[in-house]
């Protein structure tokens, strides 16, 4: 499996000021599988799909990217700049 890294940060609201850093697909996966199942529509699957064909190298990191940015912006979470000083999600769930 590839890790298909994103060609910047995307930085997204996981909670009442809780800034996750996501870098990869993997990361992304990851972000979206802890998703309130409630909240679970059209586009989050289909966010899902983007990052698992970028993880089988159907797809380039970039369409993972791209689309996991749209559905971040579209629910209101994503951050129009990278927080500085953040630890990738990859990297927060290592140093628990």
């Amino acid at each position: 499996m590839l890790q298909a890294s994103f060609r910047r940060p995307v930085s997204v609201l996981a909670g009442l000021g809780h800034v996750r850093q996501v870098v990869s697909a993997t990361d992304a996966l990851a972000f979206l599988n802890e998703y309130p199942t409630r909240l679970r529509d059209e586009a989050y699957h289909a966010t899902i799909e983007a990052c698992r064909d970028t993880l089988i190298g159907a797809a380039e990191a970039e369409e993972a990217y791209d689309v996991f940015s749209a559905f971040a912006h579209r629910r209101g979470i994503l951050l129009d700049e990278p927080v500085e000083g953040l630890l990738p999600q990859s990297e927060m769930r290592n140093a628990a």
